[in-house]
């Protein structure tokens, strides 16, 4: 089920995880059915996360073309 953010800006990161939670959830079910660890499905959901952050900050920095640093939108 997707869900819809309310708009509120603290609620965003919420609403998210509430929308992803069960793609997740079958992901993990998938990788442990492959004959995963739990410790092993986990150590790479968070380095793929690790990862996607350090791209998407690398690309907002090559963005960074206003004085004082700031990151043109």
């Amino acid at each position: 089920m997707i869900f819809r953010s309310s708009g509120i800006a603290g609620d965003r990161d919420l609403d998210c995880e509430a929308s992803i939670e069960s793609e997740f959830d079958a992901l993990i079910a998938r990788a442990l059915a492959a004959g995963w660890s739990e410790d092993e499905v986990a150590n790479a959901l968070l380095s793929l996360a690790q990862t996607r952050i350090e791209a998407s900050r690398a690309d907002n920095f090559a963005g960074a073309d206003l004085p004082g640093g700031r990151l043109s939108h």
